[in-house]
């Protein structure tokens, strides 16, 4: 008797790809763009040791913006069937990423005001992009191959 076979991920469509590659490129320019005004507002405002609290947030407005990026790939490459569950671990990842970089922060008497905002800033971006990108990729709105079983 054969064995029954996995069940195996259908591969993404080449849109939702190219829109995955497309997000990574906004991401990573939304990315110096927030870093590069989070280094002004550390020179330029009053911040409570200002390389110590741009370093936590430049690498906090990163780790964000990637893991939205991160997420929505493998969420793309894994299929329907797993969808949820990346969209559940994506948002749990986010919400860690904050809570890190906020308590972490002011336990290292940090300025969280500027990494909060830069976290809300990067939240925002991400999620704009996202929308944007995947409003404009180019989709089939019904699996042709659903009605066939």
């Amino acid at each position: 008797m054969a064995e029954p076979r996995p069940a195996q991920a259908p591969a993404a469509s080449p849109a939702l790809l190219s829109a995955v590659a497309r997000l990574r490129r906004i991401l990573m320019i939304a990315t110096g763009a927030l870093i590069a005004a989070q280094s002004l507002w550390a020179l330029v405002g009053p911040v409570a040791r200002p390389a110590a609290s741009l370093a936590v947030a430049a690498l906090a407005t990163a780790a964000m913006l990637s893991s939205i990026w991160l997420i929505l790939g493998r969420m793309v490459r894994s299929g329907p069937a797993v969808m949820t569950g990346w969209v559940g671990g994506g948002y749990i990842a986010r919400i860690a990423i904050l809570v890190v970089a906020l308590l972490g922060g002011r336990a290292l008497g940090l300025d969280v005001r500027m990494i909060g905002v830069g976290l809300i800033a990067a939240i925002l971006v991400g999620m704009l992009a996202e929308t944007i990108v995947l409003s404009r990729a180019r989709l089939l709105t019904v699996d042709p191959g659903a009605g066939e079983r």
